[in-house]
């Protein structure tokens, strides 16, 4: 009976361990799609709708239309590097990143909130904010 509690409780770790794991390589990879400049890659990790806010102008987009408003930001400010400076993870398990953005336009600093649907990581508020 002690060893089957003693492996239970060795498994619990590990799949904890596991989901630390891909919930901070969720992060990085976003964070890689954004140091890219990549408006499409970033996009595969768009939820159906995205809060998006650029600058002083914020609306709810479809994943669609976040990508384009991304895409044209993301042209009119080309990305020269990317920094991820905060992770974090909030009470109901949400995961957040927030980083800083230089550009030939000046620098950014960057939010972003990342919601687990149904077993997928997906980007559910994303911001770029002049610093």
């Amino acid at each position: 009976m002690k060893k089957l509690i003693s492996i239970t409780f060795t498994l619990a770790i590990l799949v904890s361990s596991s989901k630390l794991v891909s919930s901070a390589d969720v992060l990085d990879t976003i964070a890689s799609t954004i140091r890219g400049g990549n408006s499409t890659a970033l996009s595969q990790y768009f939820d159906a709708s995205v809060d998006v806010t650029i600058l002083d102008k914020e609306a709810v987009y479809s994943k669609a239309q976040a990508q384009m408003v991304v895409r044209d930001f993301l042209m009119k400010y080309p990305v020269s590097s990317f920094t991820l400076i905060h992770r974090g993870t909030s009470p109901e398990g949400s995961q957040y990143g927030i980083g800083t953005m230089t550009s030939t336009g000046g620098s950014f600093r960057v939010y972003f909130l990342v919601r687990n649907k149904t077993g997928v990581s997906l980007i559910k508020e994303l911001r770029f904010e002049k610093q």
